[in-house]
């Protein structure tokens, strides 16, 4: 069970949102010595070289799929030698036992606090794995710590990496630090002053020309117009709501083909669900242009998740400013329309820019990123929606993508003006947000995007819509049947898709998915990992082949308008 909750740690950390990566976040406690007793390994303590958070924070996940993490030179410098650490103890097995135990840079004084990523986050062993007497006393002041660091590189082996852990200090010794502690991560304070609601006082008030100002600061771009802040009423926010996702989210088949793909109600109407799905996460919403922030008027404005949500919009109007939304269907502008994969790498990058700055103004005036939502959306977050898990995950791909790309181009302390040149040459797929360095050196992947026209003659008549899913399409889909992670492994080698969709009488419809790969290993992975349906044909693949095609109808009578060998073909992937 420990090695699930720290695997979902790294997931988290990593998948749904890279800022939260960057954030030092607030940690915990540290061990004493072993019954009083004090050893040659700790009197040498300042003799050790030294480690630090700051140091540890330099290791940056390089890929979403394979989990790569590249660990500075520093650090790979000291791995098999003993090194010394100052940090604070958090318990792993038994807080009355922490012979087995955490090391983290800031003590967390109650369940209100974030808690630390991973890179924040050294898993420690006192004594032998076969020693029997003796117990580890928790130390709650801050604790310096010996021991032989381990990383957690691709070949090894050892306890730490089992756990999850990205670092390690075996054989250590734990002590009271006599010197001074580690600082504070910033929007936390001391376990005495940590109170329930806490996280939710209001803010000092702010001008908003001053706000607006000190965001431009944090982005590196001026406002071409002044933008101003409008509040609105619930009912006015709603029609504005559903208005941006009109456009962002047409109805161009695009609810029939996730609705024969298992990932939309059949019978819910596509931008109602959308809505609502929006109005759980969102208080304000910037207007195409940029110039005008809507922001509903039951909210506090001075609190603290209410501030943050502005701040996100201000760098969202700035954004808009400097580079305005794509959403018409020319062929040189309006990619989005034709390319649902492409819009969704645009929406991504601009969502991963808001969050990096959201992240930024809050360690600068230290708000924590993880506060309290205000009541209200707390009650909307818990109304049910009829729809399937999928379907959220594929929504909220964009906002968790996003802020890894971006820390990942500019660091955590890199001028956010570099990312202009990221909008001028922007990733094209979702596929480049998984896998940055593809990004960087198109040289490293082989895209094969499949035509708008690969579906023409496969039936008497045309299909109605056709657009591309995308890798980010595929892993929603797939996590009906498989964990995040496991999709993600199956899809790491996508190199194009297209869905086309036929309506047929009596509301019957059949969706043809074709999906292309790096090479036919991954393309087998892929056709033997389609589950089973009643409804659907899994098409043969010729050896050597690196395309899967399948087809999913709505109902029995929808497969009849197949060809007799389309119809024959198994209902599930085979080897």
């Amino acid at each position: 069970m420990k090695t699930i909750l720290v695997m979902l740690l790294l997931i988290a950390a990593i998948a749904i949102g890279a800022y939260h990566f960057l954030d030092l976040r607030l940690g915990a406690l540290l061990q004493g010595s072993i019954n009083g007793k004090s050893s040659d390994r700790e009197q040498s303590f300042d003799d050790l070289p030294q480690i630090s958070f700051p140091m540890l924070d330099e290791t940056r996940p390089r890929d979403l799929i394979d989990m790569d993490l590249e660990f500075p030179e520093s650090l790979k410098e000291l791995n098999g030698r003993r090194v010394s650490l100052v940090g604070f103890m958090a318990p792993f097995d038994d807080l009355k036992d922490m012979r087995r135990c955490m090391i983290v840079p800031s003590y967390v004084g109650c369940t209100f606090c974030s808690p630390p990523n991973l890179s924040q986050v050294v898993f420690v062993t006192q004594g032998s794995k076969d020693e029997t007497e003796g117990s580890y006393p928790f130390i709650e002041e801050a604790s310096r710590v010996s021991g032989t660091l381990r990383i957690s590189l691709e070949e090894s082996r050892h306890e730490g990496q089992q756990h999850g852990f990205l670092y390690s200090l075996e054989n250590a010794t734990i002590s009271p630090h006599k010197g001074e502690g580690p600082k504070r991560a910033p929007g936390h304070g001391t376990p005495d002053n940590h109170k329930k609601g806490k996280e939710s006082e209001p803010l000092p008030e702010i001008a908003w020309s001053e706000l607006v100002q000190e965001i431009s600061g944090i982005i590196g771009q001026e406002p071409r117009y002044p933008i101003r802040l409008e509040p609105v009423s619930p009912e006015r926010f709603e029609m504005i709501v559903r208005s941006d996702l009109e456009r962002d989210f047409p109805e161009a088949g695009q609810p029939q083909a996730f609705s024969l793909l298992g990932l939309f109600p059949e019978e819910s109407g596509w931008t109602d669900t959308l809505t609502q799905i929006q109005l759980k996460r969102r208080l304000a919403l910037t207007n195409e242009t940029g110039r005008e922030i809507y922001l509903l008027n039951t909210v506090p404005e001075n609190h603290p998740y209410i501030r943050l949500s502005i701040v996100g919009e201000i760098a969202e109007a700035l954004t808009r400013q400097q580079f305005p939304l794509k959403r018409t269907q020319s062929e040189s502008e309006g990619r989005a329309r034709e390319n649902d994969d492409a819009r969704r790498a645009d929406m991504a990058l601009r969502q991963g820019l808001n969050a990096i700055v959201i992240y930024r103004y809050a360690r600068s005036r230290g708000i924590s990123t993880s506060g309290r939502p205000p009541d209200e959306l707390l009650k909307k977050g818990q109304e049910q929606l009829n729809v399937p898990a999928g379907l959220y995950h594929w929504f909220d791909l964009p906002r968790e993508l996003g802020p890894f790309l971006v820390d990942f181009l500019v660091g955590s302390t890199g001028s956010l003006a570099g990312i202009e040149s990221t909008f001028k040459q922007q990733p094209s797929t979702t596929m480049e947000f998984f896998r940055p360095l593809w990004y960087q050196d198109a040289s490293l992947w082989r895209p094969d995007p499949v035509g708008k026209d690969f579906a023409d003659g496969f039936m008497e008549t045309s299909p109605a819509f056709t657009n591309v899913l995308g890798v980010g399409g595929l892993i929603s889909w797939l996590t009906q049947w498989y964990g995040v992670s496991e999709a993600r492994a199956l899809t790491g080698r996508w190199a194009g898709d297209r869905w086309a969709v036929w309506k047929f009488p009596g509301n019957d419809s059949v969706i043809l998915l074709e999906t292309r790969w790096h090479d036919e290993d991954s393309a087998r992975r892929f056709q033997e990992a389609i589950p089973y349906h009643p409804y659907q044909r899994v098409l043969r693949r010729e050896a050597g082949s690196k395309q899967v095609r399948f087809l999913r109808g709505s109902s029995q009578s929808a497969l009849s308008n197949l060809g007799p060998e389309e119809q024959a073909a198994p209902q599930q992937g085979t080897p």
